[in-house]
């Protein structure tokens, strides 16, 4: 049978959002019994690991509690299971699963014997998993105690050591041992040069340790160990975006995506850092690459849909945000950015309305009130814009947020200048996006007021402080009809 992924699972940062993609490096598993062999049970446990290095999880586990519904001491089996209950319930997030998937490992040890290392792997992984989702540091103590008794024996094969040092190293991790988890993964290197989750994570825990010199030498030592290795070029990619090294990253996201063509996160990575050099047309299509490879992707739709409303193409982007939340309806940033693509697309009731569900499901997003009060303002429900101030114009004069200095100066009780005026001059970046959006409603006001020299103005010192990231910034756009060239 062939290697298990689970072995050297990776999590990956990318802007906020983490995917979990387990790289291929762990010793073959246990071979069955030689005597009393069922074929048929051993060709679903043959294709439960075919599913399971697919990333089939629930396949995998559906083929083998059919053996085990027949035989439920075959170890083996419960070993499959294990390490694919335990993959699902990392990637679900799901307490369940990660639990299942530890009591099949501890099964498959009492079945197998506790010779079979591979056996200890899944519950070790089980465990560290399970520290992460509860918070509980005691399930990584307990692989950290469990692996040194094993780590002491003479008799375990090099690819064994290396495995079980990898999973202390991740139990270190938690712990915050930073220079444990080091020394772990550099040990486990020595041993098996190729082990791709060791170099990965030595990189990461230099990460951690704020030695990004030493992390960028590990990143470009796990390329030369194992140069067709896409995972290795995606995870430097991330390393160099985070840098701001977007050109690096762009070519390692590239590499990955040469090296397999259907790396679906490689895809949106390299669209991510395409949005970051201003090149969207790049980025609508890599967006699009990966969602062709794995369609249950809302957070890809999300960015796709950013990448067409940046393009002025408002439309598309609705299209995008209504797919997010056919996946997710309860999503509160989903409902906003459907509702600033209504409110570009001059859209302002159905703006307003996406905006309130917004806010319904998460009453902290004040930064959308103002736009809330404008959308109703520009549909002429102007009586129903009134009763959404709530205490906005009582409210004193040293309690007023941003979001309350907008919504004064919309409701024309502030002048221009002092709406300027209040923007924060303690932070010279916070300053700037208020500007931005201070010189955006501005704009908005002398839009209604039919002075189009006054509002262009308005909208160019917007776009002038190059808050990007904004929809302000993006509405300048919207309203000056002037979005960026397609890069060539």
């Amino acid at each position: 049978m062939r290697t298990l992924r689970f072995l050297a699972a990776v999590v990956v940062v990318w802007t906020g959002y983490q995917v979990s993609i387990a790289a291929q490096n762990a010793p073959p598993s246990p071979a069955p019994a030689k005597t009393g062999v069922n074929p048929e049970h051993e060709r679903l446990k043959s294709d439960a690991e075919n599913a399971y290095q697919n990333g089939e999880f629930p396949k995998a586990i559906e083929l083998t509690t059919r053996v085990l519904t027949q035989s439920p001491k075959d170890h083996v089996a419960l070993y499959l299971r294990a390490s694919s209950r335990v993959e699902l319930g990392q990637m679900r997030r799901d307490l369940k699963d990660v639990r299942g998937g530890i009591e099949d490992a501890r099964e498959a040890m009492r079945h197998g014997g506790t010779d079979q290392i591979n056996y200890y792997l899944p519950y070790f992984y089980g465990m560290s998993t399970l520290a992460q989702m509860e918070n509980r540091k005691e399930h990584a103590d307990v692989v950290v105690t469990f692996a040194s008794q094993i780590l002491v024996r003479t008799n375990i094969k090099p690819d064994d050591r290396a495995n079980l040092l990898y999973q202390r190293a991740a139990a270190y991790l938690f712990q915050r041992n930073l220079e444990a988890a080091s020394k772990d993964y550099e040990a486990a290197i020595k041993l098996v040069p190729g082990h791709v989750g060791a170099r990965l994570g030595l990189a990461d825990c230099f990460i951690q340790m704020k030695k990004l010199d030493q992390a960028e030498a590990a990143f470009t030592s796990a390329a030369e160990a194992v140069p067709n290795n896409p995972l290795v070029f995606n995870n430097r990619g991330m390393f160099y975006q985070q840098q701001g090294k977007t050109q690096n990253a762009i070519a390692d996201f590239s590499r990955a995506i040469e090296l397999d063509a259907e790396y679906a996160v490689a895809y949106t990575n390299r669209g991510f850092a395409s949005m970051a050099e201003g090149n969207l047309v790049a980025a609508e299509n890599d967006f699009s690459s990966a969602l062709k490879l794995d369609p249950a992707q809302p957070l890809v739709y999300s960015l796709r849909g950013t990448a067409r409303l940046s393009q002025g193409n408002a439309k598309a982007a609705m299209e995008d945000y209504t797919q997010v939340l056919q996946i997710d309806s309860k999503n509160p940033i989903a409902h906003v950015d459907l509702g600033f693509a209504k409110y570009f697309a001059g859209d302002f009731p159905g703006a307003a309305a996406a905006f309130d569900q917004a806010v319904t499901i998460e009453a902290n997003l004040r930064y959308v009130l103002p736009w809330r009060y404008w959308a109703l303002i520009k549909a002429g429900q102007g009586g129903v814009a009134e009763t959404k101030l709530g205490d906005v114009l009582t409210k004193p004069a040293d309690k007023k947020d941003w979001a309350d200095h907008l919504l004064v100066f919309l409701v024309g009780k502030a002048t221009e200048q002092e709406l300027i005026n209040a923007a924060d001059n303690k932070d010279e970046t916070l300053k700037q996006a208020q500007l931005c959006e201070a010189f955006y409603f501005c704009g908005e006001k002398r839009t209604v007021a039919a002075d189009a020299g006054g509002a262009t103005q308005y909208y160019q010192q917007a776009i002038a402080t190059k808050q990007s990231h904004l929809s302000a910034y993006r509405g300048s756009q919207f309203a000056l009809k002037q979005f960026p060239a397609a890069a060539k």
